[in-house]
């Protein structure tokens, strides 16, 4: 089951870049697209996170993972429909796409610590049974 995150970004990958039938991606899908791949890359990190504290469970996963790209998607859509935006001429994006993104970091960047740490303390213990392993009775 620890694996099933890897194989979620796998799959997500292969959607994205195995070539089509002539299609080919505007710049509102890739706007969307970049959206969709922050929500799933936060998603596979709390499935790592959550496997590592032994609290992983697929169906959570895999509803968290529709449930946060259907979320960033019709924030970013929300925007573009009220016309909220930033910028001067073509440069303008829309202000929930930037919310979207600053939330989705914002959440990524506390998974990341939280691996770290967790990684860190499993290190430290694994250490630590060495060296009492390995003393002197």
């Amino acid at each position: 089951m620890a694996l099933l995150p890897l194989l979620a970004l796998l799959i997500g990958f292969l959607v994205f870049w195995v070539p089509s039938q002539g299609l080919q991606a505007n710049e509102l899908m890739a706007r969307y697209a970049a959206i969709a791949v922050l929500a799933g890359f936060d998603t596979l990190l709390g499935g790592l996170r959550a496997s590592l504290t032994d609290d992983f469970d697929s169906a959570v996963f895999i509803s968290g993972f529709f449930c946060n790209v259907i979320l960033a998607a019709g924030l970013v859509a929300l925007g573009e429909y009220f016309g909220l935006s930033a910028g001067i001429g073509e440069t303008r994006v829309s202000i929930m796409m930037i919310a979207t993104v600053v939330i989705f970091s914002t959440r990524i960047l506390n998974n990341l610590a939280a691996l770290r740490r967790l990684m860190i303390e499993r290190l430290r213990s694994r250490r630590a049974r060495r060296s009492a392993e390995l003393e002197p009775i």
